[in-house]
């Protein structure tokens, strides 16, 4: 099988050329280049296709992360962000989906989680921007927060929206998962299995995450999750193998859940060729 990673960022410390976005609240001092993931990747062997999630780094200036795919056409596709808040940001999106290997946006409530803006009106010129120009939404939004993904994805059948990091869930409430659960009913949302390791306060493999992980494989089947190690933000708590095995290796895992939650979700969520394509 030919692995799929549905969550990595990449950025550069080193280039004056993709400075800090002036108005980011992110700061490190490690450099996360596309050759730094390319080695982290030998460690699991096989990754075919990653998709790279633009970082808070840059927010709205998606540089960096063009010129990553026009120098890896075969091996990434893109989710760029624009900012919800302008009102151009429907033409911005319009204009970010005619890029090499851009495949849609990220979406980031948990920034200002105080406000709420996502399911309102204001935003559908967006979404419709997404439908026409095919573009996946992801949504970094915590569980408290996923009504507002219920109330878009519901208004917008024709985007596909994926949820990060099972949506945030509070790891000493499994019912704090529900949230997520009433987004099955959905067809258009899917879901990662990623965020886990730095946000359960485990140590590998992470047994604490398993109700969780398990409840929503049960909700939206495999064909709907797949697999991400959101490295480098991971290596905190997880190489990056063992964001992979501590998912691989779920004992409930078939063969078949395995081919989809690896390779098969992603390729269809993000629109990513086939191996024989």
């Amino acid at each position: 099988m030919d692995l799929v990673e549905s969550h990595v960022h990449v950025w550069t410390v080193r280039n004056p050329r993709f400075p800090k976005h002036p108005d980011s609240n992110f700061s490190t001092e490690q450099e996360a280049s596309p050759e730094d993931l390319f080695a982290a990747q030998d460690e699991v062997g096989g990754v075919a296709w990653t998709v790279l999630i633009q970082p808070r780094l840059y927010l709205w200036d998606n540089s960096y992360l063009a010129q990553a795919a026009e120098a890896h056409p075969d091996r990434f596709v893109v989710a760029g962000r624009v900012n919800p808040m302008d009102g151009e940001a429907p033409r911005q999106l319009r204009e970010l989906m005619q890029r090499a290997g851009y495949r849609g946006i990220r979406l980031a409530a948990t920034e200002d989680p105080a406000t709420r803006w996502l399911d309102d009106g204001s935003q559908d010129p967006l979404w419709d921007a997404a439908a026409e120009t095919r573009a996946t939404i992801g949504l970094l939004i915590q569980w408290r927060q996923l009504p507002q993904a219920a109330a878009m994805a519901g208004r917008h059948p024709d985007v596909t929206v994926v949820i990060d990091h099972l949506g945030f869930p509070d790891y000493d409430d499994l019912d704090s998962l529900q949230n997520l659960l009433d987004l099955a009913r959905l067809p258009n949302v899917y879901v990662k299995l990623s965020g886990y390791p730095h946000n359960t306060g485990n140590a590998y493999p992470y047994l604490r995450a398993r109700p969780f992980i398990e409840r929503m494989l049960d909700a939206f089947g495999p064909s709907r999750v797949m697999w991400g190690s959101d490295w480098p933000v991971c290596l905190a708590h997880a190489t990056y193998g063992q964001a992979f095995k501590s998912a691989w290796e779920l004992p409930w895992l078939t063969d078949s859940d395995r081919e989809w939650i690896f390779s098969r979700t992603a390729r269809a969520a993000w629109r990513i060729p086939d191996a024989q394509s």
